[in-house]
């Protein structure tokens, strides 16, 4: 297995390719051209919650990024919510109201709410082995042949030396759009979700990724190839939560269109609430820019000014 270890997404991507680039081999599953790491690959992330990917190149789509990561924290599956912010994603429903795969529907609404209970089993005993996610259901995905079969499907747990750490399994990672793309934000905030509720500080976020890839007809996949790792992050964390009694309440709130600028998690206020402005803005006028100045998790800020000043915004 090869090992990646690096401080945040923006080093780990370069580094991911440049490892594809020299052992990969190509496949076809699906009849889909891919050039696939010939053994599973681990990403290693020291600093999990410096997850804004502010590579140009790779022009990530930050809001969608964060709104579709809050979504999943919610235990949500339509289609309607995320896809405000990337339409494309509704050709991996089914139906076109909701997603067979959705995480956070997995971890939150299939019968237990598993974050709720993995923080109980932490707080009893913070030396467990035994906290452990299910997203991968045999019943419902072994043999299922839609389109959104889940491509991470378990996620461990385990605190040492006061620190959560956090291990996700993945069966099948495209390192652009996901391992290194929406898997680091979306799963850091279950990390950070997960710590600030059992009330402990944030460790290693490793993902393991059994099929390592990219797909030959991504055009990033040649435009990136040739970007340096670059571990400087001159940005200070900025919690999501501050008050854990109220932050799945004001999440709720947040996610059916309750907005204000009153929230206990000032990460709302802060953060998703002037992000969420910046996209209709931007949708609406072409001037999202002028709420930008708004969005205070200054990461956030500069990648979506990135991905603004891209798209000709004033």
């Amino acid at each position: 297995m090869l090992v990646i270890n690096a401080r945040n997404v923006n080093e780990a991507l370069p580094l991911g390719i440049m490892h594809l680039k020299a052992a990969g081999k190509e496949v076809a599953p699906r009849g889909l051209k891919t050039i696939e790491y010939p053994t599973p690959v681990c990403t290693v992330y020291k600093r999990p919650w410096e997850r804004v990917l502010l590579e140009p190149l790779r022009d990530a789509n930050h809001i969608f990024h964060l709104m579709e990561s809050l979504w999943i924290l919610g235990g949500r599956n339509d289609v309607s919510f995320p896809c405000m912010f990337n339409s494309k994603l509704a050709q991996y429903s089914d139906n076109s109201l909701t997603f067979h795969g959705a995480y956070g529907h997995r971890l939150r609404s299939c019968g237990k709410d598993q974050l709720k209970e993995v923080v109980k089993i932490l707080q009893k005993d913070p030396d467990t082995r035994k906290a452990v996610l299910q997203i991968w259901d045999y019943k419902k995905d072994l043999g299922y042949g839609g389109n959104d079969l889940p491509c991470n499907d378990l996620i461990i747990f385990k605190i040492r030396d006061g620190r959560l750490n956090m291990t996700v399994c993945n069966r099948s990672n495209d390192i652009i759009w996901g391992c290194y793309g929406a898997n680091a934000v979306q799963f850091s905030y279950i990390q950070e979700y997960v710590a600030a509720m059992v009330g402990c500080a944030i460790g290693e976020y490793r993902q393991v990724s059994d099929s390592f890839h990219a797909y030959l007809d991504n055009p990033q996949w040649e435009q990136l190839q040739n970007i340096s790792p670059n571990d400087v992050y001159n940005h200070a964390y900025y919690p999501m939560i501050e008050e854990p009694t109220t932050f799945d309440i004001e999440l709720k709130e947040f996610l059916e269109g309750q907005r204000s600028f009153f929230y206990d998690n000032r990460f709302f206020s802060d953060v998703a609430v002037p992000m969420y402005n910046t996209w209709f803005a931007h949708k609406e006028t072409r001037d999202g820019a002028f709420v930008i100045d708004q969005i205070l998790d200054t990461a956030w800020r500069q990648g979506v000014e990135q991905w603004l000043a891209k798209r000709g915004d004033k």
